[in-house]
């Protein structure tokens, strides 16, 4: 009768050494509808192709960042953006360019079709900051010709919003705060005088 007793107790002993379950991954998009305005008549005549933006460091990965009270970068662990960033920038600036009629023609440059005008950029800034109860978004971005390099539009666009300092909140506020950038952007280019192709 001793035996069941001892497995008993080493079961038990087990059980209680054993450590729990690490919390389930979470991810986040950038989604939803967009309000820009539509150009009556497109701005950039030709094929317009949308890179990936640039960023370095933290803001290259996947994982939801945020600034600490030191002013230092950290990630949270288990709270992930379904792809890096600027990916998901790329594709919510072709979905705006293309609702607003920017262009004849917009793409990325996966479909390796020949354009004639570029956007490029880089996510400078992309985190929850805890102690302020925001969020920050800073996007440099620049469209050129892709025939002679001459500068359609250049601007830094950076916004905040509120948010409670968790990270289901960050990512919805993120992702309005990039909206609202993204719609600045927009307006601009629907204003921008393009340049004649140099000979």
């Amino acid at each position: 009768m001793r035996i069941p007793s001892v497995i008993l107790a080493l079961s038990l002993a087990l059980a209680a050494c054993a450590s729990p379950a690490p919390p389930e991954d979470n991810f986040y998009r950038l989604d939803g509808r967009m309000a820009v305005q539509r150009l009556a008549a497109p701005v950039l005549p030709g094929v317009l192709e949308v890179n990936r933006l640039d960023s370095d460091g933290v803001l290259s990965e996947r994982a939801l960042a945020y600034q600490d009270s030191d002013g230092t970068l950290a990630r949270y662990r288990y709270d992930l953006w379904s792809e890096a960033p600027g990916a998901l920038l790329q594709e919510r600036l072709v979905e705006a360019l293309r609702a607003a009629n920017a262009a004849v023609t917009v793409l990325t440059p996966d479909l390796r079709v020949p354009p004639d005008w570029t956007l490029r950029g880089k996510l400078k800034r992309f985190e929850l900051l805890p102690d302020a109860g925001k969020v920050m978004v800073r996007l440099e971005l620049a469209v050129v010709s892709a025939r002679d390099g001459s500068l359609v539009l250049l601007r830094t666009y950076e916004t905040e919003r509120r948010s409670e300092a968790a990270p289901k909140a960050a990512a919805v506020a993120l992702a309005a705060a990039a909206d609202e950038a993204i719609a600045r952007f927009v307006a601009d280019l629907g204003t921008a005088s393009v340049p004649a192709p140099r000979r």
